[in-house]
């Protein structure tokens, strides 16, 4: 299995997040997946952006779910004033360059993503990622070749220190394909656990880190699977660092 270099948001370093030009320029720095998040609009436009509202990451003010994209599409990002896009824009835009990650950041949008993503021919180049296990066994159950990544960080059900706990068996009944948790979490226990249960570890959030480069060295001399990384420059290294173990 190739180790995936990720793009979190495409990079949140010298470019703004979930943008067309962080997605173009985390692919030509070398990532083999970009990971964004989704949410819909107040007119069921699915539209690519982390937080519940626009509020941090551009210069306009409300809910995701409370204004129509063509108010969304006005907003610029505040460091290259660029537009939040849509999903069906960054799949027609990279779709031949890269595989997708995406993130699901609230319930109820999974079957529009799904329904885009078959129509576009893509069901083998995307992972759906969220917190809501159920959620990810209902898109396996109903689409069997999406792969789906349970983001284990904050969720509830189960827990981190639950899935621990639990047997083969038990995994097996709920396995998604890849398990993603916050790089300050992960011990070899964790990262163990998910390969014996035919499971790839990811690690994410690197961003606060005086020096994000060791802390990745150390997680792949552990065995982790891939890094969705913030900062596209660090991809050259980070390739050179799996290649030697």
């Amino acid at each position: 299995m190739e180790f995936l270099l990720i793009g979190h948001r495409g990079t949140r370093y010298q470019f703004d997040e979930n943008t067309l030009e962080a997605f173009k320029i985390a692919i030509n720095q070398g990532a083999n997946y970009i990971e964004f998040d989704v949410r819909s609009s107040k007119d069921g436009k699915l539209v690519v952006i982390h937080d519940e509202t626009i509020n941090r990451t551009t210069n306009g003010f409300g809910k995701v779910k409370d204004i129509l994209y063509s108010e969304i599409s006005k907003a610029k990002t505040l460091m290259n004033k660029s537009r939040i896009p849509l999903l069906e824009e960054v799949l027609e835009a990279f779709h031949d360059k890269i595989y997708f990650m995406i993130e699901l950041k609230e319930y109820g949008i999974s079957e529009q993503i799904l329904e885009l993503i078959s129509q576009k021919r893509l069901k083998n180049s995307c992972i759906i990622s969220g917190r809501d296990l159920g959620e990810l066994l209902r898109i396996k159950m109903k689409y069997p070749h999406i792969q789906t990544c349970y983001n284990i960080t904050k969720a509830k059900n189960p827990d981190l220190k639950t899935f621990l706990t639990l047997n083969s068996v038990e995994i097996n009944l709920i396995r998604p394909d890849l398990i993603s948790l916050s790089s300050e979490r992960i011990s070899s226990e964790f990262i163990n656990k998910c390969h014996e249960n035919q499971i790839l570890a990811l690690a994410w959030n690197f961003i606060e880190y005086k020096n994000p480069k060791l802390i990745i060295k150390k997680l792949i001399n552990m065995n982790i699977d891939g890094i969705l990384f913030d900062n596209h420059n660090n991809i050259e290294e980070i390739a050179k660092l799996v290649n030697k173990r």
